[in-house]
């Protein structure tokens, strides 16, 4: 016995929308415009357009704040829900990996500047 109906129209589709998805990519990859020329103008991903220098490096001293808020909230529920497991190995996994993890993120708001250690 042959395959289904239903397996076969759905194989025919899949390939039909492959096909001319890759026909479609080939068409407008020849037709596209090239651009030609020398110069900032002329870039890729510029438009047309002069590129203004780059600007100095942006920090936030609220995103950090929010960042570590975020760690400890994390490790506050998973610590929460690992002491309702009801086994007393998973609150300790929890709490040396989150120790972890909070060092970590310690370290990084330190490195970013937002703190020193003393």
């Amino acid at each position: 016995m042959g395959p289904a109906p239903t397996d076969t129209v759905t194989a025919v589709a899949i390939a039909v929308v492959v096909l001319a998805s890759m026909a479609l990519y080939l068409a407008a990859g020849r037709l596209g415009r090239f651009s030609q020329g020398s110069g900032s103008k002329y870039a890729p991903f510029t438009g047309g357009e002069e590129i203004s220098p780059a600007r100095g490096k942006y920090h936030s001293d609220l995103f950090v704040y929010a960042a570590l808020f975020m760690v400890f909230e994390v490790f506050a529920l998973l610590l929460a829900s690992a002491i309702r497991a009801g086994d007393s190995l998973w609150p300790l996994v929890f709490t040396a990996t989150g120790g972890l993890t909070l060092f970590a993120a310690i370290m990084w708001f330190v490195e970013t500047g937002g703190g020193q250690l003393v």
